[in-house]
Parts: C-alpha cells; sequence; structure tokens
C-alpha cells in the first residue's frame, strides 16, 4: 500500500511540473495567427504609405506643370494683347520683319521663274527695292551671297522693272554694279558668252550690288511680303 500510494503521489507531482509547459505551448501556437495578422496589417500600410508618397508626388508634379502651362497662357495672352495696342505688325513664322515688310532667304537655289513661283506660294513675291536701307538691309542679310530679287527686263530688253509692273524710275531706287573706275561695261551689260539669249535677270550679288544674269542660274533668293496687324 505505501509502494501504491508512493507511486500515486509521483504522478501527482509530475503532472503538476508538466502543467505550465504545456499551457506555455498552447498560448504561443495562439499567438502565431495573431503575429501573422499583425504582419499584414503593418505590410498592408507601409504600402498604403508608400502608394500615398507616390500620389501626392505625382499630384504635386501635375500642379507645378499646370501653374508653368498656366503661367505661359497669361504671357501669351498678354503679349498678344500688347500687340493689338501698339498695331505692331507681325510676319509668318521664320520670315524677319523690317519697316514693316518680311522677308524670308530660303536656303534653297532655284533659278529665277522657279524662285519667282515660290515665292508667291509662299503668299509672297520676290523682293522688291524701293531706298537705299532697304537695300543695305537685304545685302546685310544676304551674307555675301547672291541672292535673286524682283528685277527682270524679260518683256522688253533694256526695260528692267519689277515683279510687281512698276519700274526703276518708279522707285527711283538703282544699284547696279560700277565698273567705270575698271575701266570695263557697267552693269547691266547683258552678257551672252553663257547663254545666248542674255541676262535678263537681276541679282544682289555677293559684292552687295546688282548684277544681271541669266535667269537659269541657280541662285538663293529673297522672298517679300507685307507685315500684318
Amino acid at each position: 500500500m505505501d509502494h501504491l500510494y508512493g507511486n500515486v503521489q509521483g504522478n501527482k507531482t509530475d503532472e503538476r511540473h508538466r502543467g505550465p509547459a504545456s499551457q506555455t505551448t498552447v498560448s504561443t501556437k495562439a499567438l502565431i495567427p495573431l503575429l501573422i495578422v499583425g504582419l499584414a496589417l503593418l505590410f498592408s500600410l507601409a504600402a498604403l504609405g508608400t502608394m500615398t508618397y507616390l500620389y501626392a508626388n505625382k499630384r504635386s508634379d501635375e500642379q507645378k506643370k499646370y501653374a508653368l502651362l498656366e503661367a505661359r497662357y497669361k504671357n501669351l495672352s498678354a503679349d498678344l494683347n500688347d500687340t493689338a495696342k501698339c498695331g505692331c505688325r507681325v510676319c509668318p513664322e521664320g520670315w524677319i520683319h523690317h519697316r514693316g515688310k518680311c522677308y524670308l532667304f530660303p536656303s534653297s537655289k532655284k533659278n529665277w521663274e522657279q524662285s519667282r513661283d515660290h515665292c508667291i506660294t509662299l503668299g509672297g513675291h520676290l523682293a522688291i527695292v524701293n531706298d537705299k536701307q532697304e537695300q543695305d538691309f537685304l545685302v546685310a542679310k544676304s551674307n555675301q551671297v547672291s541672292h535673286w530679287i524682283g528685277l527682270n527686263d524679260l518683256a522688253v530688253e533694256g526695260q528692267w522693272r519689277w515683279v510687281d509692273s512698276s519700274s526703276l524710275s518708279d522707285t527711283k531706287a538703282v544699284f547696279w554694279f560700277d565698273r567705270s573706275h575698271l575701266n570695263g561695261t557697267d552693269e547691266p551689260d547683258n552678257w551672252k558668252k553663257e547663254d545666248p539669249s542674255g541676262e535678263n535677270c537681276g541679282c544682289i550679288s555677293f559684292r552687295g550690288d546688282w548684277h544681271d544674269n541669266s535667269c537659269k542660274m541657280m541662285k538663293k533668293f529673297v522672298c517679300e511680303t507685307l507685315a500684318t496687324y
């Protein structure tokens, strides 16, 4: 009996010692799902914070771009209003304004008739020189390269006219090359060595004076049109 009683007491003692360990194991297992849920919430919050930050930055960039476009629009509107108020004249894009007229210096080379027609398609005509100030402007912009102008005597030899049918006596502006100091013939000389039909079209030479040349020659050219309000 004593032996049996001792075994029973021993078993109860073992059970008391095992009790807390078993409870700890159960409690730990119960915490694992909570820990997983907590981590998931933490990552979700971090992702949400990142998305919010990126969205805020993107919105800020868009607001800056909008503000910049709005400022440019206001500046452009102000410029247009100023132009309307002052009665300023404007030229098509790429043309150069000078004293109420617009001038274009295309980079391509054409013969005289092609140059004339090209200027017409652009809404203008080959340049007409009315005075020394206009001549000096064209010379400066020609960069020492020969350019066709709207001068010719195709209708009647020796009677030089502009493309608008006005004559040199109408404009009273004449800048033919003078060879008198070289004991040579002044321009226009209607030289026929290269073209039997003669030289019937006028150009501004690389020196800045006028020459008559064969209309078949390929040259740069100057277009002209009136500036608009």
